[in-house]
């Protein structure tokens, strides 16, 4: 049986199983023949061009294949015909015998075959007939030179076995079948002119000039666009650099996870296509991926001769220092050279323990107490104090905790301080599905960052007007003060009476707040217009602003920072604005929604945020000092009877 009847017993299986296809009359049949061979002729005249030696007519079929016993798999031999009809890549222009010996396909089925040598001669040709002759053999060369010589790649063990084949070549390690990009990529304006994209070059390109205009115009196009995406070139450099048993036998540490903690790698895994790659530092301009050198070589784009160079290109960070180099993208928080960072790192996660797991255990305490019904008789007492303020002409004004500006600054500080956390907080946790897909829908990374930025400056702004107004309200007090006759405090006397101070009596009422909570104690400590937590709170807005407002200047500001204060101050930068984020978000996100909105005594959301009126049970149970100073300057008390 030859292949063209196994090819018509092929295509018969395939066909849906119909009797009344099969009952078919001799003359049906042949009519049936003279249609398929016709359709056949139509179809290998297509295909001759692209594919002049007919390799198409068996390995078009997606099927074909050999089973080896010996190693127990499966070889597939299917060629995408559409490869060479469309033109899809720059290997589209070759005959299958311009990379296989001829006699060794000429003979069907074939036997195994020759390696391919990847280096050899090839023969183009073009519309005109005219035959070029083309070889990869420089790029051999520039291999043999460079840190990935054939020696090298010859050598390379990895943890889970041999990644080619025997023969393969090793191009493979790095290159797929290249594929031409969408052409739309680098030169837009092909989407406007659509099907009169090649009108004014055929005018001398069809018939005077002949050239295949389509085939460069995809072949320039996608050689101005990066070959990979980021994070496929970075997936691609990991087969080798990320390697446990490649990066033992080099002594080297694993370089793509690094990246992929550094801002560049968090912006790839995010999704966004401008973002530094690989080749992007250790490739520099003018030069060829292929000759790509190790940092101790002068000629290297990372050797400390050049590095500074590579980061400082037009493409990346124009204008800053060279020092910026400093500024690791490969950090090592184990490594000795990184021992600052490893100590600023240690010092923000203590801060984070030692601040928000106090606070994370007053919550759960107070929400346990919550549950179990606990009640003390100071509240009691409260409540009818409040209820009967709330009957008096002034004492509902009175007992509003919150003015309008301060409800009003509260409201902008909720906007911004969401705006910042959507758009930062996924770059903390880059690797997480949930935080790609925010970034998308804001645009994309380089959108979302451009919200960050604007939303940052405008946090700073309104802080400033915030200690602006802190200010004019303590000199009013102040001028008040006088006006009554009372000594002057000083500087540090009147920055301890600022309502939102902690003082030492605060201090000593979060640790009697604490044994309550812990049944330590039998009644718990009474607060003022604020509780202990609130001054917590508000004291680490105002810390994190300021951290977070510095460090973001810094980061945004990279020339005039690297210029100021150096490139490792980035590492600083980024260390102490991730974590202090972190930290913000979570206290908010956890421990500011549970008081203010999940608590039972608030729930959905406490009023004080929009009118400033407290509810009458939280003013009683965690305000009570504030209460009675509202009824003692009222002249409201609750009678002895009543309180018996």
């Amino acid at each position: 049986m030859d292949v063209a009847e196994e090819l018509m017993r092929s295509s018969d299986a395939r066909r849906p199983a119909n009797e009344s296809w099969r009952a078919i009359s001799p003359l049906g049949e042949q009519r049936r023949l003279l249609v398929l061979g016709a359709a056949a002729l139509v179809l290998a005249a297509g295909a001759a061009a692209g594919d002049p030696d007919n390799c198409l007519y068996c390995h078009q079929f997606r099927g074909l294949g050999r089973w080896d016993a010996g190693e127990k798999t499966a070889h597939l031999f299917y060629v995408d015909p559409e490869y060479y009809t469309a033109g899809l890549g720059p290997h589209s222009r070759l005959a299958c015998t311009d990379c296989h010996e001829r006699s060794e396909v000429e003979v069907i089925p074939h036997k195994p075959v020759s390696p391919v040598n990847c280096a050899q001669t090839c023969h183009l040709s073009g519309p005109n007939e005219v035959e070029r002759r083309f070889s990869h053999q420089n790029v051999a060369d520039m291999l043999e030179s460079s840190q990935h010589s054939s020696e090298t790649l010859t050598d390379l063990t990895y943890r889970e076995g041999a990644l080619l084949r025997p023969g393969q070549s090793r191009c493979l390690y790095c290159h797929d079948e290249p594929l031409f990009r969408d052409p739309t990529g680098a030169v837009p304006v092909l989407d406007l002119l659509g099907g009169r994209t090649y009108d004014r070059c055929d005018v001398c390109h069809r018939d005077q000039a002949p050239a295949d205009i389509g085939y460069y115009l995809r072949h320039m196009a996608s050689r101005l666009q990066p070959a990979r995406p980021p994070l496929e070139m970075a997936q691609v450099c990991a087969v080798c650099h990320s390697d446990p048993t490649v990066l033992a036998a080099h002594g080297m540490h694993d370089a793509v996870a690094s990246f992929a903690l550094s801002f560049h790698g968090k912006a790839a895994v995010l999704g966004n296509d401008n973002t530094p790659t690989c080749v992007s530092c250790h490739v520099g301009s003018g030069e060829n991926a292929h000759l790509m050198l190790p940092p101790s070589d002068p000629r290297s784009a990372v050797s400390p001769q050049r590095v500074a160079d590579s980061c400082r290109a037009l493409a990346c960070h124009p204008g800053a220092d060279p020092s910026i180099a400093a500024s690791a993208v490969h950090l090592e928080l184990l490594s000795e050279p990184a021992l600052l960072e490893f100590c600023v790192v240690a010092a923000f996660i203590a801060l984070t323990i030692f601040s928000f797991g106090p606070s994370m255990l007053i919550c759960v305490l107070e929400l346990f107490g919550l549950l179990i019904g606990r009640k003390h008789h100071h509240a009691e007492r409260a409540e009818r104090l409040v209820a009967k303020l709330l009957d008096h002409p002034r004492g509902r004004r009175r007992l509003v905790r919150f003015t309008l500006s301060q409800r009003f600054q509260h409201w902008i500080l909720v906007i911004l301080f969401t705006a910042l956390a959507l758009t930062g907080f996924p770059m903390k946790f880059a690797d997480r599905a949930w935080a790609r897909y925010v970034i998308e829908q804001f645009g994309g990374l380089d959108v979302a960052r451009l919200v960050h930025h604007w939303a940052g400056l405008a946090l700073v702004v309104g802080f400033a007007v915030h200690i602006a107004y802190v200010i004019a309200t303590t000199w009013r007090r102040c001028r008040a003060a006088r006006r009554r006759g009372e000594p002057p405090l000083g500087c540090v006397g009147t920055i301890l009476s600022l309502p939102m101070w902690i003082g030492p009596t605060d201090a000593r009422k979060f640790g009697q707040l604490l044994m309550y909570l812990m049944f330590l104690r039998r009644q718990p400590p009474t607060f003022g217009r604020f509780t202990v937590k609130e001054k917590f709170e508000y004291l680490g807005v105002f810390w994190g602003t300021t951290l977070l407002g510095i460090t973001g200047a810094m980061l945004w500001g990279e020339q005039l920072t690297s210029r100021l204060l150096g490139g490792r101050v980035f590492n600083i930068a980024i260390i102490a604005h991730s974590f202090e984020a972190f930290l913000a978000i979570i206290h908010v996100g956890i421990l500011h929604i549970v008081n203010v909105m999940l608590s039972p005594n608030v729930f959905p959301l406490s009023p004080a945020t929009l009118t400033g009126a407290t509810p009458a049970v939280e003013l009683a149970e965690n305000h009570s000092e504030f209460v009675q100073q509202v009824a003692d300057e009222l002249g409201v008390r609750v009678e002895e009877e009543d309180d018996g």
